[in-house]
């Protein structure tokens, strides 16, 4: 008894009734209106039906009809009183009526408008039926169920679109975190891997020499950077993720100088050529992932750029917007797949056993910490080779 459908059902037949009784009472007043108990209307009528205007009055005079009856005779003014008090009975014997059987009419209709109700407030909410089934099918395992609800555009049709449209989004950041821990299970079983492969040789060898035994820690000790390095690049991600609780004044130029001068020796040993045109470009937010996120632009530039090739980095601000861009000599990228170097585990060349490469997260974390920080960024393949990357973040 306590379910939409049946309040709804009641809301109906008391809505009904309502306006049923508001109906009822307007007839009445107009009825009584038109049949009002003091009528000086109806003995005019009457005389004048009789061929004797104002009738009441010639009889009070003693010449009705042109003959005078005797002064002391009531009987035309008894008749005529017994004629109005007829009219009033009558009209009080059709108010009662009206009453009587418009209230009966009334209860009937009440009935039927419970049963009309019932049957409408069912049909109204079949769609809400439908979106409650899908939910009760749908599990982790089982996001493709939708709503896909038929119909006029209305508040449900909105509302299951919008389900259907959170459903999409929830498939996706399921199967993101599923290939997510899927990726990072099998780049932390590498590293792994070679250490335990390592050990049992080292070990397993009863005649291993000293500088066996320090060859092996060397690949031992690779190995666990290598594992280091990812586990710190999942909790920057993870850490880009989560809501800003704080806010600090940065300059991006600063930051990009510092990083740039750190980095000049791996620069110099591929004698790649760095250009600069750093203007003040403040922002706020976290100085540790802002940090990472210059790094991360300049180590891939440095990384995957050819022997002899060049850098460019820029910054700047403007029209409320903040904008670094860096940009690098290297191979030819496919255009319409430059957007998509920004996927967690995502290489240029889809390795990941290269010693020298990296794990993928690289764009990935540049990506989270700028949208961290309600901006964004876009990749671009440039036309003779190499990449380029703009970040946009809100001016400070």
């Amino acid at each position: 008894m306590g379910t939409i459908r049946f309040r709804l059902t009641l809301w109906y037949a008391f809505i009904f009734l309502l306006s049923g009784l508001a109906l009822l009472l307007l007839v009445y007043v107009l009825v009584g209106r038109a049949f009002p108990a003091q009528d000086p209307a109806f003995v005019e009528a009457v005389g004048q039906r009789a061929g004797v205007p104002r009738l009441r009055d010639a009889l009070r005079e003693g010449a009705p009809f042109g003959r005078p009856p005797p002064r002391d005779d009531g009987r035309d003014l008894a008749i005529l009183d017994l004629l109005e008090e007829s009219r009033l009975t009558a009209r009080e014997q059709a108010l009662r009526q009206l009453v009587t059987q418009s209230s009966l009419a009334l209860g009937l209709m009440s009935v039927a408008s419970l049963g009309a109700g019932w049957l409408i407030a069912g049909r109204m909410l079949r769609p809400v039926s439908n979106i409650t089934g899908t939910v009760r099918r749908i599990s982790a395992e089982q996001l493709h169920e939708r709503v896909a609800l038929d119909g006029p555009d209305d508040e449900l049709k909105e509302l299951a679109d919008q389900f259907d449209a959170m459903l999409d989004r929830l498939d996706e950041a399921f199967r993101a975190q599923r290939d997510f821990v899927a990726n990072a299970s099998h780049e932390l079983r590498t590293p792994l891997a070679v250490m335990r492969a390592e050990l049992d040789v080292t070990y397993g060898d009863p005649n291993a020499t000293p500088e066996e035994m320090r060859a092996s820690a060397e690949v031992v000790r690779r190995a666990i950077g290598r594992a280091e390095a990812l586990v710190t690049a999942l909790l920057t991600l993870e850490r880009a993720d989560a809501p800003l609780s704080s806010r600090t004044p940065v300059d991006l130029a600063e930051r990009a100088r510092g990083i740039l001068d750190a980095r000049a020796a791996d620069a110099a040993a591929r004698g790649i050529e760095v250009r600069t045109t750093l203007l003040a470009a403040p922002v706020e937010g976290d100085p540790v992932l802002l940090d990472r996120l210059i790094e991360n632009l300049i180590a891939n530039a440095i990384a995957y750029n050819l022997d002899d090739g060049w850098i460019e980095v820029e910054s700047g601000a403007s029209g409320g917007v903040t904008t670094l861009r860096v940009a690098n000599a290297g191979t030819s990228i496919d255009p319409a797949a430059a957007e998509g170097l920004f996927e967690r585990f995502r290489r240029l060349d889809n390795s990941r056993s290269r010693e020298s490469g990296g794990y993928g997260l690289g764009l990935a974390i540049v990506r989270a910490v700028a949208r961290h920080h309600g901006g964004e960024a876009h990749a671009r393949a440039l036309p003779g080779g190499g990449l380029e990357i703009t970040v946009t973040i809100p001016t400070a």
